[in-house]
């Protein structure tokens, strides 16, 4: 059975574990206010590519955190899932960063979702595991009378913010399905959630925008089309070239938007 949310304070602290992993002192692990997070080192790697930057020494090894020349911007990776976003953001928010952007990639349903669209994910559904721990969790039921609930969804409140810099770029804007189960993304669920509206299937923006929402930090996640599930099928793209096209267009968004 659910519970509510803990309302008790954790045992463990971010900023404790950083300053134990590093053998630094938090004054030596400021960060500034924004920080792009993506899920791989090749996306770092290509937003570092566009701009000048060095590494945050005081981080390292701990995490390999860049802070992106003449900005207020750093610049690092988290791994996949729900409980590393979450982490990350705990660890960047406990010294000094209040806006977070992830870049991530997501599995596009429906008719009008390519390989290579770009998404802007205004909420998500929650079926993941994480969010649950920083906002009541979802009343997840095997039928739903009417519906969904609310709760079984969440939303950024700093989609507005983000109209300009996206315009006439190609952006799709609209719902994602959080889900931390990859191989559980089954035909009835993706249909049911095709014809709702919900644009893409992606591991990470429940949880994300949940830790987020908790420690009132701006959040948006960002998202390439990278597979599709159509027509009771999966389809890769990794290798094709839009969404190589729509990875390239991520990346300079990123270096020229984003970074700030």
């Amino acid at each position: 059975m659910k519970k509510s949310l803990d309302a008790s304070p954790p045992l463990l602290k971010p900023i404790d574990l950083v300053t134990t992993f590093t053998g630094r002192k938090p004054e030596e692990l400021i960060l500034p206010r924004r920080a792009v997070i993506t899920f791989n080192s090749g996306d770092v790697k290509r937003i570092l590519d566009m701009r000048e930057h060095r590494l945050v020494d005081a981080w390292a090894p701990f995490r390999k955190i860049f802070r992106i020349a003449d900005s207020d911007t750093v610049v690092t990776k988290s791994y996949f899932g729900g409980p590393n976003i979450a982490a990350t953001v705990e660890e960047l928010a406990a010294l000094g960063v209040r806006e977070l952007v992830i870049w991530g990639y997501c599995g596009g349903m429906g008719e009008t979702v390519n390989i290579g669209d770009m998404i802007i994910a205004k909420g998500a559904l929650r079926e993941d595991g994480t969010s649950g721990h920083y906002l009541d969790p979802p009343p997840f039921q095997q039928e739903r009378p009417g519906g969904f609930s609310p709760s079984d969804f969440i939303y950024t409140d700093w989609l507005d913010h983000w109209k300009d810099e996206t315009r006439n770029l190609g952006f799709r804007e609209g719902l994602v399905w959080s889900c931390d189960a990859i191989y559980r993304e089954t035909k009835d669920k993706v249909s049911e959630y095709g014809r709702m509206g919900i644009l893409a299937v992606e591991m990470e923006v429940a949880s994300f925008y949940a830790v987020c929402k908790f420690k009132k930090l701006d959040a948006i996640a960002f998202l390439v089309v990278s597979d599709s599930l159509k027509d009771d099928n999966w389809t890769p793209g990794f290798r094709s070239k839009p969404f190589k096209q729509g990875v390239i267009r991520m990346a300079e968004f990123m270096a020229e938007k984003v970074i700030r």
